[in-house]
């Protein structure tokens, strides 16, 4: 058994050890004093100076429990070997034997408390009593040594529980606050992506049409019209967008999905092919397999997908058409984009767009690779299951 080292008092224990100081020394300087034994002196003065020993080192009894049992020990010996009335060496240390015994001493405690018996029970054979009062006598020093000694035990058991419960609960809670800090830092990570993807989608086909549009200004005033207004459309869906997810994360200002719009998903993937083959990139969505429905976390992943990685062959690849292809199975869905362009912008190609991707789709689950087209190009490929694996609840936007 762990000992632990006595905890240094506080104001309300030093007021207990004082109580239990003087009702300890009171005790035994009356039970002391009215002992008589016929060829024994009055024990008056004696008593007192008895009591007031005891009853002292009791003051201190937390911080040196040891020395105050042995201390203890000692005073009740050589009061015995004087010419005064004899006492029991059993209750005049029970609280010394209890606080040893309660600061995990229980060896100590216990070859103490079990040498002072041996003592007790023959001082009591020793003395004019029929074999009936010795017994009498023994049991009793028994019973009470017992009591005490387990006393203390349950009140240490009782005291390293709730020591242990409170580690255990602030264990807990630190492992919430770790979970909390986690889920915080996968929400913002989460809410940078629809940032980025909205926002960098919107602004590469407003870009685009926007300089088609200046390049038709003087030869072709409706073509131009009309990539404005397209333009106009995207800005207005994007500006959308990211009011509808400002009002998801304020939350609490208005009532719960009210004038929301539920998230994009593969119902949206042909209005998103048309936006962009309307910013002049010709794209073809070629769909296998038997459509199955998804959960709205893969459908909104499967989507941002998609809508990023066209974007970047928008932004980058100086490709002439792409290919969006969808292949449903019972496990899940598989999705391919393809381009004829040059390829990666960087080295790596592994840009924030790709990244962000990667996330989205390892977080469901998931996975995505990219790397370039077997005819050239780049591709990105990702597989969805049917079911979220670990995905949060997908809030409508």
């Amino acid at each position: 058994m762990t000992v632990h080292p006595p905890s240094r008092p506080t104001r309300s224990t030093w007021w207990v050890d004082l109580l239990v100081a003087g009702v300890g020394g009171a005790a035994i300087t009356v039970s002391t004093s009215v002992a008589t034994e016929p060829t024994s002196r009055s024990s008056s003065l004696a008593a007192y100076v008895f009591g007031v020993l005891l009853g002292g080192m009791l003051v201190v009894r937390r911080r040196w429990p040891t020395g105050v049992l042995v201390g203890s020990l000692l005073t009740v010996v050589v009061y015995n070997l004087t010419d005064f009335p004899s006492v029991s060496p059993i209750w005049p240390l029970l609280v010394p034997l209890y606080t040893v015994a309660r600061a995990g001493r229980m060896v100590v405690a216990a070859l103490v408390g079990g040498s002072m018996l041996l003592i007790s029970i023959g001082w009591i054979a020793w003395s004019d009593l029929l074999p009936l009062d010795v017994l009498d006598g023994a049991l009793r020093e028994s019973v009470l040594l017992a009591l005490v000694l387990a006393l203390a035990t349950a009140n240490r058991n009782r005291e390293m529980w709730t020591r242990e419960l409170r580690v255990r609960l602030r264990m807990e809670q630190e492992q919430r606050d770790r979970e909390l800090g986690r889920r915080l830092i996968e929400e913002r990570l989460g809410i940078a992506r629809e940032l980025h993807d909205v926002t960098a989608h919107a602004l590469a086909v407003v870009g685009i049409q926007a300089g088609l549009a200046r390049e038709l200004l003087h030869d072709d005033p409706d073509a131009a019209r009309e990539a404005l207004d397209a333009a106009r459309r995207v800005n207005v869906e994007a500006i959308g967008e990211l009011q509808a997810a400002v009002r998801v994360l304020r939350g609490g200002d208005e009532p719960p999905h009210a004038g929301l719009t539920p998230a994009p998903g593969v119902e949206q993937l042909p209005a998103l092919v048309e936006r962009t083959v309307d910013s002049g990139l010709p794209v073809e969505l070629v769909e296998t397999g038997v459509r199955r429905a998804v959960a709205p976390a893969v459908g909104l992943t499967l989507y941002r997908i998609v809508q990023e990685s066209l974007t970047n062959v928008l932004r980058h690849s100086d490709a002439t058409c792409a290919t969006v292809e969808l292949d449903y199975s019972a496990r899940g869905v598989r999705v391919r984009v393809g381009d004829d362009g040059r390829g990666p912008a960087s080295a790596s190609g592994e840009g924030h767009g790709i990244v962000g991707m990667r996330e989205r789709a390892t977080s469901i689950g998931g996975s995505l690779s990219v790397g370039p087209g077997e005819h050239g190009g780049f591709v990105v490929e990702a597989w969805l299951p049917a079911t979220a694996v670990s995905a949060s609840p997908l809030p409508t936007i």
